[in-house]
């Protein structure tokens, strides 16, 4: 059986075994998905089981393209276009296009003509996280394949069997969000008990009502600011578990079941209607900060507005 190796991505992995078996391999595909489940891994195996090679890392029919700096250039796309005349050792050469979605416009109304009419022994992967980033014509000439988040089961599960104690490996699974690559980075790091206790931190100052102190979160939060999307996923998690307790849902149930003392106490302050609006709020900040809107104003934002929620 393929891609024994790859965890999840049950639909993937048929089709691609599927189009292998029938001779059917199509000359563009596109993995779609988010970051960390397993896309490029698999485009790599893909590339293994057709060159016949365990090491293809060192194979000239082997080429990974990645953006250089915040964009991938029509210059590299030209340079693939001048390789890709170079006839391959074997039957295939393959191109992955690694964060396919940051390539230029220019990039992409060049690739498209390769798309258009390729050589019968390219093929060509492009990796992204945002298809909608990507030209209908890219798309239309590639075979879409959607990866979806690893579950949570089987995250916990590749955790346990890789040194993880159960109760942290829970933890991480959920905090991951389907992420592997997510998952394996929390499991190692230190950094990731500190992030938890600032963020009970400020969800203490925010519902201990205090303006002035709940003024100062902007200026504590900035040292995290290169990934204030995962803290304040992290703090929406806790005012989830906030509700789930208010409901009496088995504590089986509860992301943070370490913190339990922490989250019951803190339930007690709050209502469940605050606990929600509270949960709209964050959410709308993320949104606000994706959108590339000013950091400090944003949080700012979010952290008055709970206030006025809860005050």
């Amino acid at each position: 059986m393929y891609f024994g190796n790859i965890i999840g991505q049950e639909f993937a992995k048929k089709y691609l075994t599927n189009s292998i078996i029938n001779n059917k391999v199509s000359h563009a595909y596109m993995f779609e998905g988010m970051d960390g489940i397993g896309k490029k891994k698999l485009a790599q195996e893909l590339a293994k089981i057709l060159l016949s090679s365990e090491n293809v890392e060192s194979s000239p029919d082997y080429i990974n393209i990645y953006p250089d700096g915040n964009s991938i250039k029509i210059g590299q796309i030209r340079k693939l276009q001048t390789d890709i005349i170079i006839k391959p050792h074997k039957d295939y050469k393959i191109y992955i296009i690694n964060d396919a979605q940051k390539m230029t416009i220019e990039a992409q109304n060049a690739l498209l003509k390769t798309l258009e009419e390729p050589p019968e022994y390219v093929i060509m992967i492009l990796v992204t996280s945002n298809k909608d980033s990507l030209l209908d014509t890219i798309k239309s000439r590639c075979e879409i394949i959607k990866f979806l988040p690893i579950s949570l089961l089987e995250l916990k599960k590749y955790l346990i069997k890789n040194g993880v104690d159960e109760q942290r490996a829970q933890l991480l699974a959920t905090f991951s969000r389907g992420s592997i690559e997510k998952a394996l980075e929390l499991a190692e790091s230190a950094e990731f008990v500190i992030m938890r206790e600032d963020i009970q931190s400020h969800i203490q100052t925010i519902l201990d009502k205090n303006l002035i102190d709940i003024l100062e979160i902007p200026a504590q939060m900035d040292k995290y600011k290169s990934e204030i999307i995962s803290i304040l996923d992290m703090m929406v998690n806790y005012f989830r578990d906030m509700m789930l307790l208010k409901e009496n849902v088995d504590k089986s149930m509860i992301i943070n079941s370490d913190k339990i003392t922490f989250i019951q106490n803190m339930s007690k302050k709050i209502s469940y209607s605050q606990v929600s609006k509270i949960i709209d709020i964050i959410e709308e900040t993320k949104k606000k900060i994706r959108s590339n809107c000013n950091f400090n104003i944003s949080i700012q934002v979010m952290a008055l507005n709970i206030y006025e929620v809860i005050k």
